[in-house]
């Protein structure tokens, strides 16, 4: 080996790649230190010695943000999948030794957990009663960035249709949530044989809350077609708060509805709410799963995995 070869393997620390990768998943030296456990000033070293490994720039500081150049995001994606790899050997080692404490965390929302995931998540139990399983219910944005940030395996989330995969990351779609109307059985919105825009924004409006992946939909389909004056009455975190909120007068909702829901709906037994599909007006939700495409998956991610998969594509 050359000197040269010598100091570039000195030099260039796996601690360093990993501090430059922490930036770039929190935007900030301080979170990356704390998840590293060393000092800010240790975590700027530490980019600075790359930078001058490299000779280029990697971070810039704006506003108090940390920020990656070209330069440095073209260096995090070569990095990431090589510290996620060294990062799962010894998870690897020790559960091929049979000594892995197995652990599980999926973060997804309320709809999901409570009407899509029951039942693969009751298999799964089930068949690794020796998994030590974390069930984080969260809105889908909010979990879609506790899973960019590495504080949860899998993600199970709504997804608008617009926002990319993570790097090394993979999504998968599961189902699709259509747009309903829910409405009081006898509104007179349930007659109109052809449903308009103009018609739902006569009323007061239930929407989906922030932190949905869509819950802009309808706002932007009305402003789109010209429709400025329609009231939001309240936003709501799931459907249950949803209905409740129809049946106290608050207005009627335009929400994504899951499958499950759809399929085993009757007025009798939700206390005379309707649904009505408006899909032609809305859309649709994609609920996507989000997990780590590292060539280290642990046995047990992936057979949560597919067995979520096996349930939600067959139903």
């Amino acid at each position: 080996m050359s000197m040269s070869d010598r100091h570039y393997y000195k030099e260039v620390r796996l601690r360093q790649m990993r501090a430059l990768v922490e930036i770039a998943k929190h935007g900030s030296f301080a979170e990356a230190a704390r998840k590293l456990a060393l000092s800010s000033p240790a975590v700027w070293q530490q980019v600075r010695a790359l930078e001058r490994e490299f000779d280029a720039d990697l971070v810039t500081v704006r506003a108090g943000e940390a920020l990656l150049t070209e330069e440095g995001e073209l260096l995090t994606s070569l990095a990431t999948p090589l510290i996620e790899s060294f990062d799962g050997i010894r998870s690897l080692f020790a559960e091929r030794r049979g000594k892995l404490e197995r652990r599980l965390t999926v973060v997804t929302t309320t709809a999901l957990l409570t009407h899509e995931l029951p039942y693969a998540i009751a298999r799964y139990r089930k068949a690794h009663p020796n998994v030590e399983l974390t069930l984080m219910d969260r809105p889908s944005l909010e979990s879609r960035g506790i899973f960019e940030r590495g504080s949860a395996d899998i993600a199970i989330i709504g997804a608008a249709g617009q926002e990319g995969t993570p790097p090394n990351c993979k999504s998968e779609e599961l189902t699709r949530f259509t747009f309903h109307l829910v409405c009081p059985q006898h509104h007179p919105l349930l007659a109109k044989k052809r449903l308009k825009l103009e018609d739902i924004a006569q009323h007061p409006l239930i929407l989906a809350g922030q932190g949905a992946a869509i819950s802009n939909r309808v706002p932007e389909v009305l402003a789109m077609h010209g429709i400025g004056n329609s009231k939001v009455a309240v936003t709501s975190t799931n459907l249950a708060l949803t209905i409740s909120y129809v049946q106290m007068g608050y207005g009627i909702a335009i929400v994504p509805v899951p499958t499950t829901v759809v399929k085993s709906w009757m007025p009798s037994r939700h206390r005379h709410i309707a649904l009505r599909e408006v899909s032609q007006l809305f859309g649709h939700e994609n609920i996507i799963m989000l997990h780590r495409t590292s060539s280290h998956e642990l046995q047990h991610v992936k057979q949560f995995r597919e067995t979520v998969l096996k349930q939600m594509q067959a139903e």
